[in-house]
């Protein structure tokens, strides 16, 4: 028999929408058109949460989630957009700004210089 893949709603900004089971918030949020950004998150590989660009608020919730790492669950209300959320992902930004090795001069070349994969 063909195993039919089980689907959720959770609540994204606002917006209702159905999610598989097994898929990630930030998985979720893209397959739906919602924006959340990110850096580490690659299809290829584990996601290991290291960016924390994707952070987001979850209600009921004290802790903020990385959205590349948690997976979606039934009745889940995420925001994307909170001022928190905002606040982290700029904290985020910085420390990955100032851990930034690169000594790169234009015109670029495809390897970066620091041997860091900044795709």
């Amino acid at each position: 028999g063909v195993m039919k893949m089980s689907n959720i709603r959770l609540n994204i900004n606002g917006r209702e929408i159905v999610a598989q089971v097994g898929k990630t918030i930030l998985q979720a949020a893209a397959d739906n058109g919602i924006e959340i950004p990110h850096l580490c998150y690659d299809e290829r590989i584990k996601p290991y949460g290291a960016c924390g660009l994707c952070i987001v608020e979850m209600e009921g919730s004290p802790k903020l989630a990385r959205a590349c790492a948690t997976f979606v669950q039934s009745g889940q209300v995420v925001k994307t957009d909170t001022p928190r959320a905002i606040a982290a992902r700029k904290t985020a930004l910085k420390l990955i700004a100032s851990d930034h090795r690169g000594d790169c001069r234009p015109p670029c070349m495809l390897a970066c210089p620091a041997n860091t994969d900044c795709q």
